[in-house]
């Protein structure tokens, strides 16, 4: 009876080292990379790379290959890590790495993954998990995803956590990127006294628990019991210490990077006050990367260091992510006019992500349209936060995967409906004349000089009246009266007299009923935003006009 409990315990035991993977995942993505658990028969059995455990069928045709040397299923050995094509819910290949010939790879095996400090055009600066940085480059032909969705290279962030494939061995050329989800964004920032650590569980509690909202902060709960990732270096005045001595520090107050754990909050990064907190929100004036600090706009000098919590599009980067010009909320921790920085929170968003991109937003009267381009006339362009005007035209193309949505008639339209419609007339013909008939204007998102989604309206909006925004989306809603709307936090104004981001300090309600809603590059409908989703947005007081989530 023992021997039997005993067994069954180990059972459990090992049953709960391993998790199921989404099998659903998997197909979607077409492949699954890992080590091999079992011999094959009529299924493969692998535990991904990620920790997931699968078990796929294996079809009649199926391709096996060692080393890309063709084999028999009967040569793969539990413990091999092999790489496994899917078509149609079934492995058609399975390629395994016997590791005695290491001259050659199949596609896509060779891995580097960590978190991209830099971005400069086709480069890209990655972070590896040793602190070592290595430069990779991109080809156009480097196929990028997130969530299992291919997606554009300039869908990347400073910041990002990816997975980066290779071709060959001796290659810095990227193949294939994977994009880490949501987890990697940074959920809020939270600071706190420091009641208790429980150095065994990895969990501190802090009271008078508080967050950054609107520019300020703001009172969140009494108290607060929340794990911390013990991998990531903790800082107390500038100075790394270890989290065998955190508890010694009961009663400071501690700053907390958080981010979204399978649903629960988990402090990602942790720096301790040393003296006296003091905040300032301006723009970056000078930066010394030798003595390492900055100075701001008002003449301040603030320090930084490896501990500095710097949070940049909702995602934790390096301080060489900081640059002059960036507009910043500082806490500072120090005395006088001697501190350093124990939080650089960057307020600055652009409509591109990085120097990748090449997307612009226009707006102006269409002149002329015909099958697969049309022709602004005496446009506007949106060119570092504000509109910039340009006389004569400007040539953009369109196509059938071109989104087009009639803002008068509220429709989507077709191409057809669009060239051949009544958008663009000769305004000086008896025709126009008869009919009452005159251009309409637009807006328009482009990639380049191609439109990826234009919004046509009978009547110009007024320009001058219109401010750029940027913040988080805090809530959805459909209204009866007014229809669909949003709710921002962390609101900014871009501010052309002082050209600086300007903080909102109270939320701000925006409607969309008349808005061009872009998403990775295609139009959307107000039901696919969701609460926490950032965005970039043109608005006229109340009325949003163009929306991109970021």
């Amino acid at each position: 009876m023992k021997k039997i409990f005993i067994l069954i315990l180990a059972l459990t035991l090992l049953s709960s080292v391993f998790t199921y993977g989404n099998i659903n995942q998997v197909y979607r993505q077409g492949f699954v990379e890992g080590y091999l658990r079992e011999p094959l028969k009529e299924t493969l059995e692998i535990e991904s790379y990620e920790g997931g455990i699968y078990s796929l069928p294996l079809s009649p045709n199926t391709i096996y290959t060692i080393d890309s040397q063709p084999v028999n299923a009967s040569n793969f050995m539990a413990g091999m890590e092999v790489y496994a094509q899917i078509e149609g819910r079934k492995v058609v290949a399975v390629e395994g790495y016997s590791t005695s010939s290491l001259g050659y790879i199949s596609p896509g095996s060779k891995i580097r993954t960590g978190r991209i400090s830099r971005i400069d055009r086709n480069q890209l600066v990655l972070k590896l998990a040793t602190g070592v940085e290595e430069t990779f480059l991109t080809m156009p032909g480097t196929i990028t995803l997130k969530d299992g969705k291919n997606v554009s290279l300039d869908t990347l962030y400073v910041g990002d956590r990816v997975k980066l494939h290779f071709d060959e061995v001796n290659t810095n050329i990227i193949s294939r990127i994977s994009i880490e989800g949501d987890s990697i964004r940074i959920k809020g920032l939270y600071k706190g006294k420091l009641n208790f650590v429980d150095g065994y569980g990895d969990k501190i509690t802090i009271s008078d628990v508080q967050h950054l909202n609107n520019g300020s902060w703001k009172q969140l709960s009494a108290s607060m019991t929340i794990p911390y990732n013990k991998q990531s270096p903790l800082y107390v005045g500038g100075y790394s210490v270890s989290y065998d001595n955190l508890k010694y520090y009961r009663g400071k107050t501690v700053y907390l990077a958080m981010k979204d754990f399978f649903g629960r909050d988990q402090v990602e990064r942790m720096v301790v006050q040393s003296q006296y907190e003091s905040t300032y929100s301006d723009k970056i004036q000078d930066i010394n990367w030798f003595t390492g600090g900055f100075e701001l706009k008002n003449n301040r000098n603030i320090g930084f260091h490896d501990g500095t919590i710097v949070i940049k599009n909702d995602r934790l980067v390096d301080n060489f992510a900081l640059s002059v010009k960036s507009d910043v909320f500082v806490v500072a921790d120090g005395r006088g006019m001697d501190s350093s920085a124990d939080v650089v929170y960057v307020l600055n968003e652009e409509v591109n992500n990085s120097n990748i991109g090449q997307h612009y937003i226009y707006a102006g009267r269409m002149n002329q349209i015909v099958e697969d381009r049309l022709w602004l006339k005496d446009f506007f362009l949106l060119e570092e936060n504000e509109w910039q005007s340009f006389e004569g035209e400007k040539e953009l193309f369109f196509d059938n995967d071109t989104d087009i949505y009639d803002l008068t008639n509220n429709k989507k339209i077709t191409i057809k409906e669009f060239y051949s419609g009544d958008y663009a007339v000769d305004e000086s013909s008896r025709y126009a004349k008869d009919q009452r008939l005159k251009d309409w204007h637009s807006y328009v998102y482009t990639d380049g000089d191609r439109i990826s989604a234009i919004m046509v309206q009978k009547n110009m909006d007024s320009l001058l009246r219109q401010r750029v925004t940027n913040g988080i989306i805090s809530s959805v809603t459909n209204d009866n009266l007014v229809g669909w709307g949003i709710s921002i936090k962390n609101a900014r104004d871009w501010s052309s007299r002082r050209s600086q981001w300007m903080e909102k300090n109270a939320d701000l309600q925006v409607n969309l009923e008349k808005a061009l809603l872009i998403k990775d590059g295609k139009q959307i409908e107000p039901y696919d935003l969701k609460a926490g989703d950032r965005m970039y947005l043109i608005r006229n007081d109340f009325y949003g006009k163009v929306l991109i989530v970021k």
